[in-house]
């Protein structure tokens, strides 16, 4: 022991004053998993004379994890009451969570070092530890002075991963620490069948849940009649019903009604309208009203009034629809309901709506005239009054229609020339595009004078629209060229983002996905990064999408490979790995 003691502590010496190639391979002293933990550790700048575990701020000492864990350390106590042993429980992330010790000299020289629960242990912060099983995926033993910082090498740790035996994701790492002279290799044995024992707990608690998951199941789908769907973070069970009624889209859309319903605890049902144009009533109904990954049960009904219409035997009226537009959701056909017996009319017709809701498109598509003018409303800034009733009397032609962008933008004065220049040479019909009424704006004379006003939704109130604009938006792009196809998956991410551009903001977000990828299917790691970090499974503050904004950019230009991106980034790839699971950006594993 003694020698090979000396043997390492030589060869640490050499290769931390750099007199061996810290970017070459294995040592003739040293293990290969030890040398390449070092050179993470120098690579992301760190050095062994200055590393301290950091203290966080906020921490769950009581989680799920913990509480599986602490009752199987418990039936272990005597031994470890009898060794000269600590016992320390980590998240994946490297957070200390909990610590084990009855020697008093060994817990307060823990404590100094910041090996205490609180505390952040993971290699980007202190270097090579036994946490480093966290990146092997197998147990290991890092003895004296294998550690990178120098203030652990009076110890020796060894260290086993905890997997979840069911969802195969890492959740943290058990460890037995020790000095340096107590070490035996039985310590790696005992941390390993602690390991095992915990693994078997969770895969029992797993079965647990599964199992109340398939209860609530198989309570609400007595009826195999009504659509019945049963899911949690990563399981989902659906009858017949359910599953001929919903396509691949139709599910994320679907999963995203069940995350904002336990995300806001609202019980009231929700409106789902799907692409085929049927409308759904989801009711939502959780688990457990305090952990929403413990999932819920999605019962869905079709609208009452469509129900109540198939029953009478009455034939369906067709669907409302305005050409050269797309959309399903309740609120567009809401509108293109309203629409419909304004097309093709002699009725002066205002459309509102938010800046970029598609009012000018909507406004043209009630009329099928082909000669069909356009004016712009904020040129008369520019133009003065003068001049804009000169600009606009050039666009009267007769039998022609005319569409005034931006009305709400004139000035009372400008507005009342405006309308006496519309009536004294009227068009064959008069549209015009303004600002929602609950938006800041200066009312004026032509705005008073329309026959019939209609609102164009926002974005917001569209996301079941989401993949039909996407299709439409892209198509548009192509010009011609082969379409590419929107996955689930990132649809389902779209729907998660704030759209204060409306269309245009969706519009813009095509362009730039197109210009980088214009064939093939469009899935997340598709999106810009800015637009892929604001889809993260969960809120993130300002600092973190701009850490998330950073990773994304960093997998993109390495073309997915995360280990090129954690060099591009100067971090170990397990530390990446800890960041994207941390912010949320990886949504392939989870259905909400």
């Amino acid at each position: 022991m003694d020698d090979w003691l000396r043997t390492v502590s030589k060869t640490r010496e050499d290769v931390f004053s750099n007199s061996l190639d810290v970017q070459g391979g294995e040592t003739v002293d040293l293990r290969s998993t030890v040398y390449e933990s070092w050179r993470r550790s120098r690579l992301q700048g760190l050095a062994p004379e200055a590393v301290t575990p950091v203290p966080l701020a906020e921490i769950d000492l009581d989680s799920y994890f913990v509480r599986a864990v602490t009752p199987l350390v418990e039936k272990r106590t005597a031994a470890l009451d009898q060794s000269a042993c600590a016992l320390v429980l980590t998240d994946r992330d490297g957070r200390v969570l909990r610590r084990w010790v009855r020697d008093h000299d060994l817990a307060a020289g823990l404590d100094t070092k910041g090996v205490a629960a609180g505390f952040m242990m993971d290699e980007s912060t202190v270097g090579t530890t036994g946490l480093v099983t966290m990146f092997t995926g197998t147990p290991e033993m890092i003895r004296g002075p294998e550690h990178f910082s120098e203030r652990f090498k009076q110890y020796s740790c060894a260290s086993a991963p905890i997997v979840h035996p069911v969802r195969r994701t890492l959740l943290g790492s058990v460890s037995l620490i020790c000095r340096v002279a107590d070490t035996t290799p039985v310590m790696l044995s005992w941390v390993t069948e602690l390991m095992m024992a915990v693994e078997e707990a969770l895969r029992i608690r797993a079965s647990q849940r599964e199992r109340r998951l398939f209860e609530a199941y198989t309570t609400y789908n007595r009826d195999v009649r009504h659509p019945i769907v049963a899911l949690d973070v990563t399981t989902i069970i659906t009858n017949a019903a359910a599953a001929r009624l919903l396509g691949g889209v139709d599910q994320t859309l679907l999963w995203e009604h069940a995350r904002r319903s336990l995300r806001d605890r609202n019980s009231e049902p929700r409106t789902l309208t799907l692409p085929d144009g049927q409308v759904l009533k989801v009711d939502c109904r959780p688990l457990s009203p305090e952990d929403a990954d413990e999932g819920a049960i999605l019962i869905l009904r079709k609208d009452p009034a469509a129900r109540e219409l198939a029953e009478t035997n009455a034939l369906p009226e067709p669907a409302a629809s305005l050409p050269g537009l797309v959309g399903h959701s309740e609120k567009w056909r809401a509108l293109c309901r309203r629409a419909q017996p304004l097309r093709n009319v002699a009725d002066a017709t205002l459309v509102i709506g938010e800046p970029g809701s598609g009012r000018l498109a909507v406004a043209c598509a009630l009329h099928d005239l082909s000669d069909l003018g356009v004016v712009d409303a904020v040129e008369a800034s520019t133009r003065g009054e003068d001049g804009w009733i000169l600009h606009l009397q050039s666009q009267l032609t007769p039998g022609a229609a005319l569409v005034v962008r931006h009305a709400d933008s004139l000035t009372p004065s400008t507005a009342l020339a405006t309308l006496t220049t519309l009536r004294r040479t009227p068009p064959a019909r008069l549209l015009a595009t303004a600002r929602s009424a609950g938006e800041p704006m200066i009312h004026n004379a032509l705005l008073d004078s329309f026959d019939s006003v209609l609102e164009v939704p926002p974005m917001r109130d569209r996301l079941d629209d989401l993949h039909d604009l996407l299709v439409r938006f892209s198509a548009d792009a192509a010009r011609g060229r082969s379409a590419v196809a929107w996955t689930p998956d990132a649809v389902q991410a779209l729907t998660r983002l704030e759209w204060p551009g409306n269309l245009n903001s969706l519009r813009a977000l095509v362009r730039r996905t197109l210009a980088r990828r214009s064939t093939g299917r469009i899935g997340t790691n598709d999106l810009p990064p800015e637009y892929a970090a604001r889809a993260a499974r969960r809120q993130l503050t300002a600092l973190e999408q701009v850490e998330a904004q950073t990773i994304l950019q960093a997998l993109r230009e390495a073309g997915g490979n995360k280990h090129q991106a954690a060099l591009a980034l100067g971090i170990a790839r397990s530390t990446l790995y800890r960041k994207i699971r941390a912010l949320g950006l990886d949504l392939s594993a989870s259905i909400y």
